[in-house]
Parts: C-alpha cells; structure tokens; sequence
C-alpha cells in the first residue's frame, strides 16, 4: 500500500526567532518610554514649574537629583535580585511605581510633595532602566550580545528625541499636570504589559542555550573572578571613575539645557526640540562606535568622541543670543554632546561583560550602578550650585567639559589595566599548567 506524499510542518516564522530577540524588541520600548518619561522630561517642566512656584533652579532640580539618590541606595538589593531571581517582576513593579510617582508629581502643590514623588520615582528608576534590562542581554546573549546592547541603547537614546519635544507640545496644549497624568497613562499602558508578560529569567528556563544555539566557544576562564575580587581590580576602579565622571557632566548639562536655551532668547518648542535632537546624534554615536568594532575597539572610538564632546561643550559660551552665528555654537554643542553621550551606557553593557564575563554581571553591575547613580544625582547638583554660584549656566558647560575630559582618561586607563591583569592572569594559568 503506497503512502501519500510526506507532509514537511514547518515552525511559524515567529517561533523561529529567538525569544531572546523578542524580549529585546519588547525592553526597546519600554526603555523608550521609560527613559523619556521618567529622566528625560523632567527638564522641559522645570521652565512652567518655576513661573508657577518661584522656586529656584537648585530647588528644582535638587528633587530629580533627591529620586536619583534614592534609586542608588536600592541599586545594590536590586542586583542582588537581578542575580537571583531575573527581570521580570523587579521591572514589572518598577514601572507600577513610577506610575504612581508622575501622578504624586502631577498632584504636587509644595516642596515636600514634590520630593516625595520624587523619592517614589528613586527605586522607580532602579528597577526599569539600562541595569536590569542589561542583566536580561547579559543572561541571553553571548556572541550577540553587542547588538542586542546596541538595540537597547538605540530606543534610550531616542526617548530624549521623542519625549522632549512632545513633552514640551503637551504643556504648551493641556499644562504640565495634565500633562505628567498623561506620561503616566503612557509608562504603564506600555511598560507593565511588557515587563510582565514578556521577560524570562534564563534561556535554560525556555529549553534553549544563549544566541539560540548550542553555546559557542565562551571566553577563557579568567583566574579570582568572584565579584569581590573584579571591583577590587584596577582595571573596575578606572572604569568605574570613568562612568562616574561622564555621567556627572552630562546629566548636568541635561538638566540645564532647555532653560539654558531659553534663557538665550529661544522660545520653549525651540528648546525642546534642539535638546531633543541630543538624543538623536546619541544613536549615531552608538551605532558609530558599534560599526566600527571589527577594525577600532569600542574604547578608543569612546574615547575620540569624548575629547570631541569636551571641547565642544563650551563652544556657546563664545557666543550670545540666538543669532545665526549663536545658533551655529549651539548646533556644534549638540552635535558632539549627542555623539558621546550615550556611549557610556553601550560599553557597560558590552566592555563591562567583555571584561569579567556574564556569570556576575548582575551583582557586579548593581555594585558600579550605585556609583554611576550617585554621579546622576550629582550632576544636577553641580549644575544648580554653579548657577546659584555664577549666575548662569556658564560655570555648568566648562565643568562639564572637565568632567568629560577626567572619564576620557580614565577609560584609557581602565583599558590598559584590564589588559595587563588579563596578560598576568594568562602567565599564571600557563605556570600553573606546567
């Protein structure tokens, strides 16, 4: 008896995919939204809150850096649970509570208030942002785990492209706190179905190995490689002043830029947009730095754009006004500003790994994001001190500047230990072999 002809079922295209993949495509845009809503917008309301209140820059701003010191002290526990337990529920409570802080923020009518929600939007911050979203790349991916870091970076760079200029449209058509009611709808219609229904802990959990494949040829084990012993290294210590010091000057200038703007005699969209547009040449740094890999290590692009960012940041002190000539210094400050600004980010998730490999990413990345978190609350401080200090925002570009130019050494100096611990921990494995 002859059979019919044999009948290929072929999975659906989807299914083919890796699940990896498609949790990077789902954290891309809760990264999106949660950093443009939750960092990136807070400098276009700080010009309608201080009209409204008389409350001075410093005071402002002292509430944004009051939540980013907040999100440092949990930073820690949170890696501890990264480590132990995954992404899912740590992001999927993380973006309940920044819910609930826009709404306290948006019901704000004093100083205490406004810290308050501020304290709320602290471990809000810590639980949704780049370190849980890289412990997930860093758990799934091996071979592909700078690109599938480089996606993640791209939709945080873009949130400041999106979520500034429309932030800035929204309080111009309804006022801020109709406004931050309507950030909030957006963070948890789009952030918690995602997280929730979306993460996984490992790809053993799944039946699948890292990439989708069978594991590769992983990295050579590297001697002491407990997570006590990394951040006593040099190399982690360089590394972590890096991070620290760039992100301290840029998260000031962040904070300032549209009221800096403003200031120059450009009306509120204008500034919004030219800071939004930060956010756009952030990608292409990103993507530059990426692209070039295979024939310029990512540390050394890192490190040209960020003398190119230092030494255009006090380009618009030349000028003053909004002028074409004004506009031109200005233009020149967004530009490399964007080029280097979220390079930072895209190395911790890829250089961080590459260094001291993904078994203690977690824990390791939640004891350098308590420093990295400490300069983000920094950064606005500085910048509300030296225009206390000075009258302006003069001080807060040159500072930065210094502070751009101290991460660009220190990565420099990171890169070079790293390579001589590694030269040293080969000598040691080949005499112990003998």
């Amino acid at each position: 008896m002859t059979s019919g002809p044999r009948t290929t079922v072929r999975a659906a295209p989807w299914r083919r995919v890796f699940y990896g993949w498609w949790m990077v495509a789902g954290l891309a845009v809760t990264e999106l939204v949660s950093w443009g809503v939750l960092v990136y917008a807070f400098s276009v309301f700080v010009v309608p809150m201080r009209a409204e209140f008389g409350w001075s820059t410093a005071q402002l701003n002292g509430a944004y850096a009051t939540g980013v010191a907040v999100s440092g002290l949990v930073a820690l526990p949170v890696g501890h649970w990264l480590q132990r337990h995954g992404a899912r529920g740590v992001m999927t409570a993380g973006s309940l509570l920044g819910v609930a802080a826009l709404l306290a923020w948006a019901h704000a009518h004093s100083l205490v208030t406004f810290y308050a929600a501020f304290v709320l939007a602290g471990p809000a911050m810590a639980a949704t942002l780049y370190e849980p979203a890289f412990a997930v790349t860093a758990a799934w991916f091996t071979r592909h785990r700078a690109r599938a870091v480089l996606v993640l970076t791209i939709a945080g760079g873009l949130s400041s492209t999106v979520f500034v200029p429309l932030t800035g449209l929204l309080i111009g058509a309804y006022g801020w706190r109709t406004t931050l009611v309507l950030l909030a709808a957006a963070l948890g219609l789009v952030t918690v179905p995602l997280h929730a229904g979306l993460l996984r802990r490992r790809p053993s959990d799944m039946g699948v190995h890292p990439d989708g494949r069978p594991a590769g040829v992983e990295a050579p084990p590297r001697p002491d490689t407990t997570g006590g012993a990394i951040t006593r290294r040099a190399s982690f210590r360089w590394f972590t002043l890096f991070l620290v010091s760039h992100t301290a000057g840029k998260l000031a200038v962040t904070v300032i830029l549209v009221a800096y703007l403003t200031d120059r005699g450009y009306s509120l969209p204008q500034a919004t947009v030219v800071a939004g547009a930060v956010g756009a040449f952030q990608v292409l740094g990103r993507l530059a730095c990426t692209a070039l890999r295979p024939r310029l290590p990512a540390q050394r692009t890192a490190i040209l754009l960020f003398v190119a960012q230092a030494v255009a940041l006090p380009v618009p002190l030349l000028t003053t006004g909004h002028a074409p000539a004004a506009t031109g210094t200005v233009i020149t400050l967004v530009v490399f500003f964007g080029l280097g600004y979220g390079l930072p980010d895209l190395l911790r998730g890829t250089l961080l790994v590459d260094y001291y490999g993904p078994g203690h990413y977690p824990r390791i990345n939640g004891t350098i994001a308590i420093f990295v978190v400490a300069a983000r609350a920094t950064g606005p401080l500085l910048a509300s001190l030296a225009v206390a200090a000075f009258g302006g925002n003069s001080a807060t570009l040159v500072g930065a500047a210094a502070l751009t130019a101290i991460g660009a050494y220190a990565l420099h100096r990171a890169h070079r230990a790293f390579t001589a611990e590694a030269a040293a921990a080969e000598r040691s494995a080949a005499h112990t072999g003998e």
